[in-house]
């Protein structure tokens, strides 16, 4: 069945977008930053959140930077004969005499910027983020900036202690004994799908992220004793088609109403 979509305010009404209605809104039960919007699954762990953050990139108010574009040329020779060229121009910006990648580039990596700026040690990535892809946002009040969707899967980690036991008590436990048992353990696998929407001319990133919770899904099939994988895999991969569906609409509806939200 179809999850019912209903509009939301974010930010006192700066910004508007269409979520699920059965969405809970987490300000409702705790205290949320103000930088961010946070709603929650009601039947799992899922979350969506907003996030406004500064603008990552390049100084673009250095009195010495300069543009320059950069013409590439390629001739390439076809089957029958005929000779065809290619031109490829891309501006690059030089600061203190570093030329500095085109805009598009520096765009992908603030999105692996803003994916990763969310993992603290020893957290870590569970396999390399792959490219950010480009989207366009279609409400007219972002389409004209760029926007990139980005997907990877996040290892969360906690740390198991065994407490050491007094002569009195029992056997001694070697301290490189107790620095094994203190090694990290995985507790947590979360698949993350994020949206990031440069405002470069009011100094912001718009980032929203939404977090699935793949490891909730494997041991609820362990407490119901549940061996079927497949069952388990099925779960998951609706889950994340669920939070996918959610991430196209958000870029489908997400509107600014008003602009002074980021200090213009």
């Amino acid at each position: 069945m179809a999850a019912m979509y209903g509009v939301r305010e974010l930010y006192g009404g700066a910004l508007t977008v269409e979520l699920p209605v059965e969405l809970i809104d987490s300000s409702d039960i705790r205290q949320i930053p103000d930088h961010q919007e946070v709603f929650l699954s009601p039947t799992t762990l899922t979350s969506i959140i907003f996030e406004i953050n500064n603008y990552v990139g390049p100084s673009i108010t250095d009195p010495r930077a300069s543009s320059a574009p950069t013409t590439t040329t390629s001739t390439t020779t076809l089957p029958d004969g005929t000779i065809t060229t290619t031109t490829t121009t891309a501006v690059s910006q030089t600061i203190n005499g570093t030329v500095q990648p085109p805009m598009a580039e520096l765009d992908a990596e603030a999105a692996k910027y803003h994916f990763t700026d969310v993992i603290s040690p020893p957290d870590t990535l569970a396999s390399p983020l792959p490219n950010p892809q480009p989207v366009r946002m279609v409400d007219a009040s972002l389409a004209s900036y760029p926007a990139y969707m980005l997907a990877g899967n996040i290892n969360s980690f906690e740390t198991s202690r065994t407490a050491q036991q007094s002569p009195n008590g029992g056997r001694q436990i070697s301290p490189s004994a107790i620095a094994s048992q203190q090694q990290p353990q995985l507790s947590s696998l979360v698949h993350q799908l994020a949206l990031l929407i440069r405002l470069q001319p009011y100094s912001t990133d718009l980032c929203v992220r939404i977090n699935v919770p793949v490891k909730e899904f494997i041991e609820a099939g362990q407490r119901t004793g549940s061996t079927d994988s497949g069952a388990t895999e099925a779960m998951i991969a609706q889950e994340v088609g669920y939070a996918r569906d959610i991430l196209t609409r958000i870029v489908e509806t997400l509107a600014v109403r008003d602009w002074r939200l980021f200090n213009a």
